[in-house]
């Protein structure tokens, strides 16, 4: 397995429950495992904002997972977090 950590910035309404419902949908069956590590409000983080910070535990049960595919299996959760909840990546 592999495990990939991102943090988003997304709208202080929005439920931590959405937002892990978008990971999961877009990892698809990649995803074994979603850890909720972190909520931030405060310095650094615009205001009516918060970030989330999430790990994602990623393993293919029939090969041992390449990089490119941990790669787009990131960026397609990025992209959906995106368009359904406008969220950003924290630098």
């Amino acid at each position: 397995s592999i495990r990939r950590d991102l943090a988003v910035q997304v709208d202080e309404s929005i439920p931590v429950e959405d937002l892990c419902m978008q990971v999961r949908r877009a990892a698809g069956e990649l995803l074994q495992e979603l850890v909720l590590f972190d909520v931030y409000q405060g310095n650094g983080i615009e205001t009516g904002r918060k970030s989330i910070a999430l790990s994602l535990i990623l393993q293919e049960s029939s090969h041992t997972l390449t990089d490119q595919e941990v790669e787009e299996a990131s960026a397609r959760v990025l992209e959906a977090l995106a368009a359904e909840l406008s969220a950003k990546l924290r630098d």
